[in-house]
């Protein structure tokens, strides 16, 4: 075998990606990836094993982007994820890790930019060596091209603790496992009523959703379902804007919003509902999804902060009336990202820790890395399993 570094995904699927991904992986589907590609966030690249001679016969893949020092968005910058837990586990700064974290930049972030999970896909069909012996076809092109590119640090952010073999292979190659950086929020749909979805909670629990959605009602805001368009996107986009405000972004990439709207109207047109709530026919709060087979992904949410009228539309069109629909469509999972857990937990979503895997090239930066692993690496099992019941192979 071997690897081909490529410039877009729409070039990876020549040499067959479209076989690899899992068809419920929403994130790391060609036409995600692709529409990702468009909002030119930063410069995209993808690996591909495949049999020598080239053959169009992918065996596993990586899509990722070149991270520049510049870049905006905090969650993909290496320095800013690792500087973050750094802060969270109290671990002191020396002068060596702040010139570490500048020395990570720039770097090749790996996996899919959206959702908090990375992954490397595999053909299905591979055994545990194979398998093994393809993800190491792709991290090797990776980072062939991250140090001739004169990147200074290869990175996989947020991999599921389950992905044993992906994990086994970067940490024998070297890359220091730390994290989690964040758990990613899932709800399982059961049941076929609202009432059903309430059961699983206590009393108080339950009669506080009853109030939240009485109090919506009683002030006469409209709860619909609606089809993403070109003018709904226009309503959505401001709202959208005063939450990136309300949670300290400097910046809110307008631009490339609306063109990821347009992407997605072109490409999953019905399969992209909107929850809307309106009041007089104003748009005060949203919450936009995606349907891929039987899973819900929720994609983004605006709500108009300055509408004096203060309800909680943030759990009515994120929750309650997302699973309503779930549950009228047939779809067992609703995914949501990261951040807001308790929050989360609170209206019954499961959590799942993800974890991140960074190898730096700069002696001085690999070695100040190595001296802080014990510190970041993830927790040791609990009684119960805990997050690495599995050694993943050091």
């Amino acid at each position: 075998m071997t690897s081909i570094v490529l410039p877009t995904i729409q070039d990876a699927r020549q040499y067959g990606y479209d076989s690899l991904p899992d068809p419920d992986d929403l994130y790391h589907s060609p036409e995600w990836l692709a529409m990702d590609e468009s909002v030119g966030i930063a410069r995209p690249f993808s690996v591909v094993s495949v049999p020598d001679g080239g053959a169009p016969a992918a065996r596993a893949a990586a899509w990722g982007l070149v991270v520049e020092d510049t870049a905006f968005w905090p969650f993909m910058r290496i320095d800013h994820v690792l500087g973050t837990l750094l802060d969270e586990r109290q671990i002191a700064r020396a002068p060596a890790t702040e010139q570490m974290l500048a020395d990570l930049m720039p770097n090749a972030y790996l996996g899919a930019l959206r959702g908090g999970t990375t992954r490397l896909p595999v053909r299905g069909d591979l055994a545990g060596p194979q398998a093994y012996h393809a993800i190491g076809e792709v991290l090797d092109g990776a980072e062939e091209m991250a140090r001739a590119a004169g990147l200074r640090s290869v990175a996989f952010f947020y991999v599921p603790p389950e992905d044993l073999v992906l994990r086994r292979a970067l940490v024998r190659r070297g890359y220091v496992e730390f994290g989690p950086n964040h758990n990613v929020a899932v709800l399982r749909v059961g049941g076929q009523t609202f009432d059903e979805y309430l059961s699983g909670f206590g009393k108080r629990r339950r009669d506080s959703i009853r109030w939240e959605r009485r109090k919506i009602a009683a002030a006469g805001v409209q709860i619909g379902c609606e089809e993403l368009t070109t003018d709904l996107s226009r309503q959505m986009l401001p709202l959208e804007a005063q939450l990136y405000a309300k949670y300290g972004h400097d910046v809110y990439p307008e631009e490339m919003a609306r063109i990821l709207h347009e992407s997605v109207i072109r490409q999953y047109g019905g399969s992209a509902p909107v929850i809307t709530a309106r009041s007089a026919g104003v748009l005060r709060g949203y919450a936009a999804f995606i349907q891929i087979n039987k899973a819900l992904y929720s994609r983004d949410t605006g709500y108009d902060y300055t509408w004096p009228i203060r309800l909680p539309l943030y759990f009515e069109v994120l929750f309650y009336s997302a699973i309503e629909l779930a549950m009228k469509s047939g779809i067992r999972e609703i995914h949501y990202s990261y951040g807001s857990e308790d929050t989360k937990v609170s209206r019954g979503c499961d959590l799942r820790p993800r974890l991140g895997y960074l190898k730096a090239f700069g002696p001085g930066a690999a070695a100040e890395l190595a001296r802080l692993s014990s510190a970041l690496a993830p927790p040791k099992p609990d009684a119960a399993g805990g997050l690495r019941a599995d050694n993943p192979g050091r």
